[in-house]
């Protein structure tokens, strides 16, 4: 067995996970107005408020959590089947 290939394909699969968590968590938000942690780490001194979102922002919303479902499964798969097939299972 070699370990650095299971470690990353545990990797793999852990960030797989991670990336299927949070597209779903997207996923429900996506309708909310939110402003990221520098964005308000940088309006904060100044007193501002955020800027509106334009048609890009809204656009995002809905493509990230996209992504995430369509990369989170992929790459789960990924490193099961990696890590089978270097523990002698598949």
């Amino acid at each position: 067995m070699d370990w650095e290939v299971i470690t990353k394909a545990s990797g793999l699969m852990v960030f797989g996970v991670l990336f299927i968590t949070l597209g779903i968590s997207n996923w429900k938000s996506r309708r909310e107005e939110r402003v990221s942690i520098i964005e308000a780490a940088i309006l904060k001194p100044t007193g501002e408020g955020p800027l509106p979102f334009n048609a890009w922002d809204r656009a995002m919303a809905y493509a990230q959590p996209v992504l995430m479902l369509i990369f989170g499964p992929a790459m789960t798969v990924a490193g099961g089947s990696i890590l089978l097939s270097e523990v002698g299972v598949i």
